[in-house]
């Protein structure tokens, strides 16, 4: 997968209109991500290492599915998250994708893979299916306690899908994500790339780009965050109806 710096944005927004997403190599701070797991140990109650903060996650998962949402969404919220979301260098960035000078965060927090746990992970979509209403969104996703692989689940793209909009099926799940199911066979020709990322690295895709959830071989859980910048449509009247 190619990799590109936050620094050149022209490239970045050329990038992510022709395939739908982008790798950016080293544009989080190490020292913010440190917090993280701070404010992750703290909420947890564990010591601040990644066994312990993972099996504190999957604990809270399995024992109070209501207090691991409030977790996860929580975690979105946090003052590093922030202070990384609204860094210069991105929040310009993001500023020139979108085309507008001012710009919302919005439907930010924690995801969980762990291969048993099927509620928490997304079939093939497009955010689009979340934000009808919306014409300008871009999600920022990056690893917060590990590094992300294929081997550990970490998101597919389908690369250069974001050049239609797909139909979708909508499919709530008790306790879990509504899931807005694009069929395999829909997306047969496009090339598949797993997000590979080291601490510090994050993707950017767009609103049509489509994406899943990884298979974890591992056994090991995996984490990551995300955050999105929209415009007013977007933030306040995307259109989305939450499943009863």
């Amino acid at each position: 997968m190619e990799e590109y710096s936050i620094n050149n944005k022209h490239k970045v927004k050329e990038v992510l209109q022709k395939d739908g997403f982008i790798v950016i190599k080293n544009g989080i701070p190490l020292k913010e991500l440190e917090i993280i797991q701070q404010y992750a140990s703290d909420y947890l109650n564990v010591n601040r290492n990644e066994k312990e903060i993972l099996l504190a996650m999957e604990k809270l998962e399995n024992s109070n599915k209501k207090a691991f949402f409030e977790f996860c969404s929580e975690m979105g919220n946090i003052p590093p998250v922030l202070k990384i979301a609204l860094n210069d260098k991105l929040f310009d960035l993001a500023k020139y994708i979108l085309g507008i000078n001012e710009i919302y965060l919005t439907d930010w927090g924690v995801f969980f893979n762990k291969q048993t746990v099927k509620r928490l992970q997304y079939d093939w979509h497009q955010e689009k299916a979340y934000f009808p209403n919306a014409e300008q969104v871009i999600t920022v996703w990056f690893p917060w306690l590990t590094n992300v692989s294929e081997k550990n689940g970490t998101m597919i793209m389908a690369k250069g899908g974001n050049k239609k909009i797909f139909n979708a099926k909508r499919i709530p799940q008790k306790n879990g994500l509504t899931q807005m199911r694009i069929k395999d066979i829909d997306l047969s020709a496009y090339e598949k790339k797993h997000c590979e990322l080291n601490l510090g690295d994050f993707v950017i895709f767009d609103l049509y780009s489509p994406h899943r959830t990884g298979f974890n071989s591992t056994g090991i859980p995996r984490t990551t965050m995300l955050f999105r910048y929209t415009d007013k449509i977007g933030k306040f009247n995307h259109g989305w109806v939450k499943s009863s």
